[in-house]
């Protein structure tokens, strides 16, 4: 088959070149940041469906599905996490609820103060350094190729290569260029505690503890138009302050580290073919906001759809 360039290396575009790889595409990453220093390594990678509907719906299932069966590997970077859901009003019960490995209401004596509803659950939690490394290494034991370069524009590539994927986040809106594209600073600190066991999201603050392979992460923060790149002191601070009142001996707990991304923002992802000029083809795999690592996977065999089809059409 014909090579197939992707731009960007994090979760979406590692999730999109191995599954064109394995389709039998020649497949060449370009990357202006290692996959360990894109907003993909400080997310916090809990799988969430949310109200989903719609395609995000089914690539939040199959994403699921993925990663329910990594979640049986030790060495996929994906663990299956007892967590508790904390809602300030009433909710209605989840579409995913009969697709978890364990799903119940929370008990009305078990809320918290502040708390009216509630879910327990199973849920699938990436430890993105080890995740992002295995579907790396895989790519690249299998033949693909990945190409340090910032690339400042699409049409850069014109002469390069007839099919790009364009997976570059909250960039997009100046490479592509895209104006609905707009960057949510977030920031997290990973801790060492492993005498947590099971993790907790609080909704009225977007307050959460992740118990992962590599630590227990602590967000969160939502600074909506913000790219300032580095770690606030404050908001460290303030994360530990609001985890600390779910789980007190969080307080205490090392620092093993703490990291900002800025995820792409967009009203909805863009998940399309677009034809320009000279015979160029692209697939647009961007704006997937807080849930990136959600929809991956999902949208990943569908950038895999339209780039058979695509190909096909022309051949």
């Amino acid at each position: 088959m014909s090579e197939v360039m992707v731009i960007g290396s994090g979760v979406s575009g590692l999730s999109s070149a191995l599954n064109l790889q394995l389709a039998g595409f020649d497949v060449r990453i370009l990357t202006r940041d290692p996959p360990q220093a894109t907003a993909s390594a400080a997310a916090g990678a809990v799988w969430s469906g949310g109200s989903l509907a719609g395609r995000p719906r089914r690539w939040a299932d199959d994403s699921l599905a993925h990663f329910l069966r990594l979640a049986k590997r030790a060495d996929s970077g994906v663990g299956l996490r007892r967590m508790r859901q904390i809602f300030p009003q009433q909710v209605s019960l989840p579409w995913f609820k009969d697709r978890l490995p364990f799903f119940a209401k929370m008990p009305p004596e078990e809320l918290p103060s502040g708390g009216r509803d509630g879910w327990i659950m199973d849920l699938p939690i990436v430890a993105p350094p080890r995740y992002l490394q295995n579907l790396q290494e895989q790519f690249l034991g299998a033949g693909g190729k990945l190409e340090a370069r910032e690339v400042a524009s699409l049409d850069e590539l014109a002469d390069e290569a007839g099919l790009l994927v364009n997976c570059t986040g909250a960039w997009a809106k100046y490479v592509t260029p895209d104006p609905e594209v707009f960057p949510i600073r977030g920031q997290t600190l990973l801790v060492d505690a492993p005498q947590i066991r099971s993790g907790a999201m609080r909704a009225s603050d977007d307050t959460y503890l992740f118990p992962r392979a590599d630590g227990v992460l602590l967000g969160g923060i939502y600074q909506y138009g913000s790219w300032h790149p580095e770690v606030d002191a404050e908001q460290t601070r303030d994360i530990l302050d609001r985890c600390s009142q779910i789980e007190p001996t969080v307080a205490d707990a090392a620092i093993i580290r703490t990291a900002v991304g800025i995820r792409p923002g967009r009203e909805a992802v863009r998940l399309e073919v677009e034809r320009r000029a000279g015979e160029r083809i692209i697939i647009h795999n961007y704006g997937h906001g807080s849930i990136g690592f959600t929809l991956s996977w999902g949208c990943a065999l569908e950038a895999l759809a339209l780039a058979t089809q695509v190909t096909n059409a022309d051949d």
